[in-house]
């Protein structure tokens, strides 16, 4: 899920979904789905992604919803898996569904954090609740900024289902469409309250994100395009391996920087340290053979003494 998505045309909706607009069929996501034929053979079918489907998907759907939420949805859970690396019982998936019981809907979350989870390999092609033990105590979703109708599932009936289930932590995020400059990247989302409502998370005074479950800060960068993640116990920003491979090397060239500069000040002073004893040499032999002058001026003026005499 998460590919670019291609611009329909009126004839490929007809029939499929009349209730979407004119005005709003190039901002259609798409759903790819495969479809059993009577014969048994398998056929793959294009069409529009529909709230329900979206909610409650089957498995194997794969939906379109563009360039942003691809890259998006492909960039931030490898930087949690890595992350929590050291911590066995924490899971973090991507895109995987969610069964919560026989009455609830089966969506699958851009991003799930669960926490205390016994068994990792009890979570595989699904993640459910019964069978692993524990909810996740954060749920992601990365809003498709095209695609109306789906973007009111995402923060309305997913708002109330994960609401309704338990889950203690719902963040949204909406990156800006490509080529777009003038939008920002923007995040919001609720936390369980006492009474078991979901409650605004307030930012901080840099417009972060605390997630309590996690002890995770979601901010967005100076430039407005992009998010960044903050262990908020540290202070210290989540690289993913790009990132952390750029940070190496600017470790490296300023360590190389800082190695050349250090042997700088050590030729400086050993040259210092040189010209010094030149001039202490030069000074002592001055001093000898002032010494030397002087001593030789007394031994004349005493030889003229004892000839005169």
């Amino acid at each position: 899920m998460g590919e670019p998505a291609r611009k329909l045309s009126r004839g490929e909706i007809e029939g499929r979904d009349s209730e979407i607009p004119d005005d709003e069929i190039s901002d259609v996501s798409l759903l790819e789905r495969w479809i059993e034929r009577p014969d048994g053979t398998f056929e793959q079918v294009l069409r529009p992604l529909t709230p329900e489907d979206y909610l409650n998907p089957q498995m194997g759907d794969k939906w379109l919803q563009g360039r942003a939420h691809s890259d998006f949805v492909t960039h931030l859970p490898p930087l949690l898996r890595h992350h929590f690396r050291s911590r066995p019982d924490v899971v973090v998936t991507h895109d995987l569904q969610h069964r919560f019981g026989p009455r609830f809907p089966k969506p699958c979350p851009d991003v799930s954090v669960a926490k205390g989870v016994r068994d990792r390999n009890l979570i595989d092609t699904y993640f459910d609740v019964s069978e692993v033990g524990v909810l996740p105590c954060l749920l992601i979703e990365v809003i498709s900024p095209k695609d109306k109708r789906i973007r009111r599932v995402d923060e309305e009936d997913k708002w109330e289902l994960y609401q309704e289930i338990g889950i203690p932590e719902y963040v949204l995020m909406l990156p800006p469409q490509v080529g777009r400059r003038e939008q920002r990247f923007q995040i919001w989302g609720y936390r369980l309250g006492r009474k078991g409502t979901y409650e605004p998370i307030r930012s901080d005074e840099k417009g972060r994100l605390l997630s309590e479950t996690t002890a995770l800060l979601f901010g967005i960068s100076p430039s407005g395009e992009r998010l960044e993640v903050f262990d908020a116990r540290t202070g210290e920003q989540l690289l993913d391996l790009d990132e952390q491979e750029d940070a190496r090397k600017a470790a490296e060239r300023k360590a190389e920087a800082a190695e050349r500069k250090a042997a700088r000040e050590v030729e400086v002073r050993k040259a210092a340290e040189r010209k010094a004893a030149r001039e202490e040499k030069a000074r002592k032999a001055a001093e000898e053979e002032l010494a030397r002058l002087r001593a030789e001026m007394e031994r004349l003026s005493s030889s003229g003494i004892k000839g005169g005499g």
